[in-house]
């Protein structure tokens, strides 16, 4: 299946160390994982733990070039395995021109 032909917005081929937080039911737990494609709606994540679609998560997110560490809210679109695609919410304007920025250093999927 071709979800680039269904994506609103491009994305873009990157290397990313990457955690999401999620609340379970004794507190918020981290998981860790990677970034393997990101856009200024979201980014796809290979991470070790499998989380159902609708999930609303916590990614932070350390950009090249960014002296600090970024929390950016999403939720989870997708999940084939250990894969999913998240889709970011309420970006603040700098968080988004920071992913605009970021975007354009890198090749497209």
């Amino acid at each position: 299946m071709n979800h680039s032909a269904k994506r609103r917005v491009p994305r873009y081929r990157t290397e990313l160390s990457l955690i999401v937080r999620v609340l379970g039911e004794n507190g918020y737990v981290s998981v860790h994982g990677r970034c393997f494609e990101i856009g200024e709606g979201g980014l796809g994540a290979v991470i070790t733990s499998e989380l159902p679609a609708g999930e609303m998560v916590s990614l932070e997110l350390a950009f090249p070039q960014v002296p600090d560490v970024q929390l950016l809210r999403a939720v989870v679109r997708h999940r084939m395995g250990f894969l999913h695609g998240f889709e970011f919410v309420g970006l603040l304007p700098e968080q988004r021109e920071m992913i605009r920025t970021f975007c354009r250093t890198l090749p497209p999927t």
